[in-house]
């Protein structure tokens, strides 16, 4: 079996994001060319009445499946926001102290004792 290629072994998020922008790209495409398609045939006046009715529902059909592959690209571009954000957050967070007061024990380190304690 062979390996697969560096890219892949790193992140793969990316090539995948790339290849669905492109598959989305595509499909986009021939549901323009349908909708069109379909529009056009709804307003043929050669097209008896009942199928000029199907005609302009399978356009609204295409027209919504159209809207719902963008509101899913958007969908996406927001995750790969939210994902940079995340990661310059997690940079950060070894940089900032926590406010004075703020440093209770942990359980992993137990609170040492004072001088006074030990002694009595």
């Amino acid at each position: 079996m062979s390996d697969p290629p560096y890219d892949v072994e790193k992140d793969p998020y990316p090539l995948m994001s790339k290849w669905r922008q492109s598959e989305r790209h595509n499909m986009i495409a021939a549901l323009r060319d349908l909708i069109d398609e379909a529009s056009r045939m709804a307003k043929s006046k050669r097209a008896p009445a009942s199928e000029r009715i199907r005609w302009t529902r399978l356009a609204g059909q295409l027209i919504w499946y159209k809207d719902a592959i963008l509101r899913s690209m958007s969908l996406e571009s927001m995750e790969n926001e939210m994902f940079v954000i995340k990661k310059q957050v997690f940079e950060k967070k070894p940089e900032q102290k926590p406010p004075p007061g703020y440093m209770y024990p942990t359980f992993a380190e137990p609170a040492k004792r004072s001088e006074s304690q030990e002694q009595g």
